[in-house]
């Protein structure tokens, strides 16, 4: 029983360190803001970080992905993550595909004659539907 309370207390140890680490140490990401996303292309360099993650993750469900599909991106903290590479061709089919989504709204807002806020614009899901590569059915 006293080796079992000592496992316990031994543990509850352990996972208050790790808190304490990982919220008092920048390196880990909590106690630092990020550093600024590099490499954006088409969005403005002072997007709010937040808000280009969220868009990011949008990306993702709507192909049913993870960030590696189109990052240098081996999960969350590693060191060798490089989200401003360009090395893989994913990356730049999802920026072509982006302009292609934006000129396409912005044609149906202009031909469409309804008022903007009733255009359904065209997103990534549209065709995706949490496939990567889009599934035509017949």
């Amino acid at each position: 029983m006293q080796r079992f309370l000592f496992g316990l207390a031994g543990l509850g140890i352990l996972f208050l360190a790790a808190s304490l680490s990982a919220a008092g140490d920048p390196q880990r990401g909590r106690g630092a803001p990020p550093p600024p996303p590099q490499n954006l292309q088409l969005y403005p360099a002072d997007i709010e970080f937040q808000q280009l993650i969220t868009t990011m993750q949008g990306f993702a469900k709507a192909l049913g992905v993870d960030c590696g599909h189109c990052h240098v991106w081996e999960g969350n903290g590693n060191p060798n993550n490089d989200m401003a590479s360009d090395a893989k061709p994913t990356k730049n089919t999802a920026r072509m595909m982006i302009r292609m989504a934006r000129e396409v709204n912005a044609k149906l807002r202009a031909e469409s004659g309804k008022p903007e806020a009733e255009v359904t614009a065209v997103r990534c899901a549209t065709c995706h539907r949490g496939a990567a590569i889009p599934v035509v059915e017949e």
